[in-house]
């Protein structure tokens, strides 16, 4: 069972300099998120952290697959994603400091850092707008079909007093 303090990196202990991590993202991780519309995926994620004196720059490299609902039949599909983000950790005892998307603050006494929500956030960021199968021929025929026949359709006959109010114009 995946959990939460899984996903802590301890950078107390490291050097400065570069380091890498590496995480396996699968289905459970998804279980720790309320209302996370993922339920299957195979997903890399490098973290490349650059501990300074002062901040950490940490770098985010997710790449892999999901599975997603087709937006046009609702069968699903899997659908590739790529994503590369960045954060900077400053420290700070100073608590009125509000966080941004691009700079998190901890406090200075902190020795992990959790990053759960950031790969929870940055895999979301990655999926597509549009999401539908790669090739139409693979989308459920019988909803294709039913969608056609719902669409709809000019009406044949013309109210003859449009046709009037068209004759306007000219």
């Amino acid at each position: 069972m995946v959990e939460e303090k899984d996903f802590q990196i301890a950078f107390s202990g490291l050097k400065l300099g570069a380091h890498e991590f590496k995480f396996e993202i699968k289905e459970a991780f998804f279980k720790l998120f309320e209302y996370a519309e993922i339920e299957d995926s195979t997903i890399q994620v490098t973290i490349l952290l650059e501990k300074k004196s002062t901040m950490l720059e940490v770098e985010f490299q997710i790449s892999g697959t999901v599975k997603l609902c087709c937006d046009t039949c609702t069968d699903p599909y899997q659908q590739q994603i790529t994503g590369s983000f960045t954060q900077i950790v400053k420290f700070s005892d100073v608590m009125a400091i509000e966080d941004t998307d691009e700079i998190i603050h901890l406090p200075s006494n902190e020795h992990s850092l959790n990053v759960a929500q950031q790969l929870y956030e940055f895999i979301h960021l990655s999926l597509p707008s549009k999401r539908a199968h790669a090739d139409e021929a693979d989308c459920n025929q019988e909803i294709l079909d039913k969608l056609d026949e719902l669409a709809y359709q000019e009406p044949e006959v013309v109210d003859p007093r449009w046709t009037a109010l068209q004759n306007l114009k000219k």
